[in-house]
């Protein structure tokens, strides 16, 4: 499934990351692997200036390294996350109030706070940021287990589209399975049209035999 590729990618990407950083990189040095390397691009996040935001100005005039969000329509409405990034020699904890801060000045549902070697997630409650991490990750030793505590808080796609996502993909695949074998299919945009067609019946068909 989708998702476990996800999970696995992310991993990959967030050991990556944590092998080459070194004690004498700069703050700006790991904001620039996180984006350099693809982690907002597979968390979902492709347009900067948008649901992606680099120094974000809050309402006190202070600046988050990063905002993301998603489209607050019906089904994209990921939550907003502010990330901070520090400096391998910097210790967490001692950023965490201004991270916590950021995120009760604008109600962000998480906050990401990273020097390169280690990662934490906070969630944010009704009655402010939760002091113990939801994850405490160590870059470079991070597994799929732990990638897949990150992908549902910080991704663009809402609970919802990834529950839709993952029925049109098995639905897809069983529309698949009844084309005929002698029937050769490169995926034009005509076939593509004509498969569209008979995806939605199949699926109206399933939808009125759960009724």
């Amino acid at each position: 499934m989708e998702e476990f590729i996800e999970h696995e990618k992310l991993a990959s990407l967030l050991n990556s990351i944590g092998d080459r950083v070194e004690d004498d990189h700069s703050e700006r040095e790991i904001e620039l692997m996180f984006l350099n390397q693809g982690f907002f691009r597979l968390l979902g996040y492709e347009d900067v200036g948008t649901t992606l935001r680099s120094e974000y100005t809050l309402p006190s005039g202070k600046k988050a390294d990063f905002i993301t969000s998603g489209k607050k329509d019906e089904i994209r409405d990921s939550q907003t996350v502010v990330y901070e990034f520090k400096s391998p020699g910097r210790k967490l904890t001692r950023h965490e109030e201004q991270l916590f801060g950021y995120m009760t000045e604008i109600s962000a549902k998480y906050g990401v706070l990273t020097n390169g070697h280690r990662l934490r997630l906070y969630r944010n409650t009704p009655t402010g940021p939760e002091h113990l991490p939801q994850a405490d990750l160590t870059l470079g030793a991070v597994t799929e287990g732990d990638a897949s505590i990150l992908i549902m808080p910080l991704g663009y796609l809402s609970i919802e589209e990834r529950n839709i996502r993952t029925v049109a993909e098995h639905a897809a695949e069983e529309v698949v399975k009844t084309i005929p074998p002698n029937l050769r299919l490169d995926y034009s945009e005509p076939q593509l049209d004509v498969f569209a067609e008979h995806f939605a019946d199949y699926l109206r068909d399933k939808y009125r035999e759960s009724r």
